[in-house]
């Protein structure tokens, strides 16, 4: 039902079974499931009762008068929460599903197109990469054709690099990414 990883010494990463956990917690909406899985998931990751998450003008959630940073994800079956003791990150499930190949122009600058094709795994993970940066990023006004991720070869996991190209700027990320049956995840590592 919950898997808990430390990625390095600084980035902790936790994964919780919903259809495991709703069975055993006879959660009643899916709102609520989500709420009582992510409050389990962070205790079993802090190993502690003692701890309140509070979300900011934008959304992103923080941890009151605490260091570590968070970002949480969650799609169908599974809930994640990445925790980093230094800095921002950001984290993404996604279920591979072949909708992706009807919003890819949407999302995918014109170079990203041409490589990811119709490849359904490789878009999958394009979108799951580009939503870890933003919600690293942690500010609501990017549009995810302006997070370039380079090319790759896709594996059952690796590292990506990844550009925000933000208004005055550039900011680059490293980040790791796993296939996991028919999900893939993706956590921003660092920004570079």
């Amino acid at each position: 039902m919950i898997k808990i990883e430390d990625i390095n010494a600084n980035i902790r990463v936790g994964m919780l079974d919903f259809g495991l956990f709703t069975e055993e917690s006879k959660t009643i909406s899916k709102r609520e499931m989500e709420r009582k899985g992510v409050l389990f998931l962070m205790e079993k990751m802090l190993k502690t009762t003692t701890f309140e998450i509070v979300y900011n003008e934008v959304n992103k959630p923080f941890l009151k008068g605490r260091s570590e940073k968070i970002s949480i994800s969650h799609s169908h079956n599974w809930l994640v929460i990445a925790l980093n003791q230094k800095e921002d990150i950001g984290v993404d499930i996604e279920l591979i599903r072949e909708k992706v190949i009807n919003v890819k122009h949407k999302f995918l600058a014109d170079r990203e197109l041409l490589y990811a094709s119709s490849n359904i795994e490789i878009l999958t993970l394009l979108w799951a990469a580009k939503e870890a940066i933003y919600k690293a990023y942690g500010k609501k006004e990017v549009e995810f054709k302006n997070i370039l991720i380079d090319e790759f070869v896709l594996n059952l996991s690796g590292e990506l690099n990844g550009t925000l190209k933000c208004y005055d700027s550039n900011r680059k990320y490293k980040l790791m990414y796993k296939k996991l049956d028919n999900y893939i995840l993706a956590l921003v590592t660092n920004e570079i």
